[in-house]
């Protein structure tokens, strides 16, 4: 875990579907898989006026600090 916070409540949810979560709320919601697909959405979520969740897939990686 990137935290390197083992135990720690709310860090690790599989399984969630933030989408879902955020269409449960009234707001819109998008995945994205591909840079052009995070900009199209960002700019449409820009030009919407409300609220937009944009899911984006991330890969943990260990922080090198």
């Amino acid at each position: 875990m990137l935290e390197e916070a083992p135990g720690v409540p709310g860090l690790d949810l599989p399984g969630l579907d933030i989408a879902s979560v955020a269409h449960g709320f009234g707001g819109r919601a998008v995945n994205v898989e591909t840079t052009q697909d995070l900009e199209r959405e960002f700019k449409a979520a820009l030009a919407t006026g409300s609220t937009t969740v944009i899911v984006v897939p991330t890969q943990p990686q260990k922080a090198m600090l």
